[in-house]
């Protein structure tokens, strides 16, 4: 059975050409890549054809050239997944298809100039649109549901707030207040599920708009470096709204709103009902697969995570290199960028996760260093590289009490022995403060 077709609208000549742009550039090059590389990465590809993928969206080798002779980089780009969105390459990726997307649509507009609509191809679009979204909000409001990517470190609680960069600043207000964390996410999380159908779409894109617009702020007064990433997702939202515009309108004016009716996607009854069991099946598995890689980071790397043998925030009290004891002075000038380990006194040693450990030196700088710790054996490994194939110190553990440590062994090739107490983190007001209904006065200690 074939539907009845639906009258053809027609469009303004600039509403088509601003469709084929977007159609290009928001569909193809950005909501299309997006959900190709959360497909992969739900499905357990390995991380090599994600990166792969994503450097071969991003036009390589055109994005390479444009750098080059543009831009004047002579540099080679990075496509290497680093945990920033706001690279090099991925600037000039933006760039490099915003020009391409206006050609094409030049020629596009040129070679179907009496094509008077795009109605279904719309509905194409803003079904991509959606997933894409979907798939985004989904993981972004999962790792703050099970927290995990704002989460809470011990080496906070030591670092000087001037040390501190305005990303770590919002990192730690975040990780301060769980609950907090966690109605953020279940916001972003609420906005995914509503776009997932059809006729709640639209509060879900209204929903999607209000939190990443905060987002995509945040991320500007932070410096956060997902700047492109969070502008786009916004723009997808709002790019979904546009046809709802008169009627959010009116609705918010207290006046009746009738439902939009959107022509099928497909000519078909069957094709219809294959299409939506389809969506049906792509989302079921987007919320599964989704949740069950942010239960797996909760408990590798969140809150979750499983501590150190040795957890807790140590000072060093007593500390000697080849046997000469050195003294505690505390330092007011910044030590080098590489230091010396071999040759400098440590002020205190935090054990948090199970992967690594932070190190205070005397001017209060930290280091993070990988670091493994075996209980049984009762030695601790530190390495200069997450492979472990740099060995930095390699020592031996005692603990008399519950409250002191001693290590002793090589650090930087020169043997170490450092006496540690344990800090007590009631002291903090950050964990002993509490919550309080009533209070005759702010608390701004």
């Amino acid at each position: 059975m074939v539907e009845p077709s639906v009258p053809a609208e027609r469009w303004h000549p600039i509403t088509r050409v601003l469709f084929r742009f977007g159609f290009v550039y928001l569909g193809v090059g950005t909501a299309g890549q997006w959900l190709v590389l959360a497909l992969l990465r739900t499905f357990g590809a390995p991380h090599e054809w994600v990166v792969a993928t994503w450097k071969w969206w991003a036009l390589y080798p055109l994005n390479d050239w444009v750098a080059e002779r543009v831009f004047g980089i002579e540099t080679a780009l990075s496509y290497a997944e680093t945990g920033s969105g706001d690279t090099v390459a991925h600037w000039v990726s933006t760039f490099t298809w915003l020009v391409v997307s206006v050609l094409i649509a030049a020629v596009w507009s040129v070679l179907d100039r009496r094509r008077w609509e795009y109605v279904r191809l719309h509905g194409w679009l803003r079904l991509v649109v959606r997933f894409a979204l979907v798939a985004s909000l989904l993981l972004y409001g999962v790792i703050k549901v099970l927290p995990s990517q704002m989460t809470f470190a011990l080496y906070r609680l030591v670092q000087p707030f001037g040390d501190m960069s305005p990303m770590s600043v919002l990192w730690s207000q975040t990780a301060a207040s769980e609950p907090y964390e966690i109605v953020l996410g279940c916001a972003e999380v609420a906005a995914a599920l509503l776009l997932l159908v059809p006729v709640t779409s639209t509060a879900g894109a209204v929903l999607a708009v209000v939190a990443l617009a905060q987002v995509f702020l945040v991320n500007l007064a932070y410096d956060v470096p997902v700047k492109i990433f969070s502008f786009h997702l916004l723009v997808l939202a709002a790019l979904l709204l546009v046809p709802e515009a008169r009627r959010l309108a009116a609705a918010f004016a207290g006046k009746a709103v009738l439902a939009r009716k959107a022509p099928p996607l497909l000519p078909s009854t069957r094709g219809t009902w294959a299409l939506v069991a389809g969506q049906g099946l792509l989302g079921l598995w987007l919320v599964i697969a989704t949740v069950m890689e942010g239960w797996d980071a909760w408990h590798l790397y969140g809150n979750a995570r499983e501590k150190s043998p040795l957890y807790g925030i140590w000072n060093v009290t007593e500390y000697s290199i080849a046997g000469q004891a050195i003294p505690a002075l505390v330092s007011t000038e910044p030590q080098p960028a590489s230091p010396n380990l071999a040759s400098e006194r440590l002020r205190r040693i935090i054990f948090d996760t199970q992967h690594g450990i932070h190190v205070q030196r005397m001017d209060d700088s930290l280091l993070s260093l990988p670091a493994t710790v075996d209980p049984d054996g009762r030695t601790v490994t530190v390495t200069r590289d997450l492979q472990g194939q740099w060995k930095l110190a390699d020592l031996t553990f005692e603990r008399p009490t519950p409250e002191r440590l001693l290590l002793v062994g090589q650090l930087a090739g020169r043997s170490v022995r450092m006496h540690l107490e344990l800090v007590s983190l009631d002291r903090f007001r950050q964990l002993n403060r509490g919550f309080h209904w009533v209070q005759e006065a702010p608390y701004l200690l």
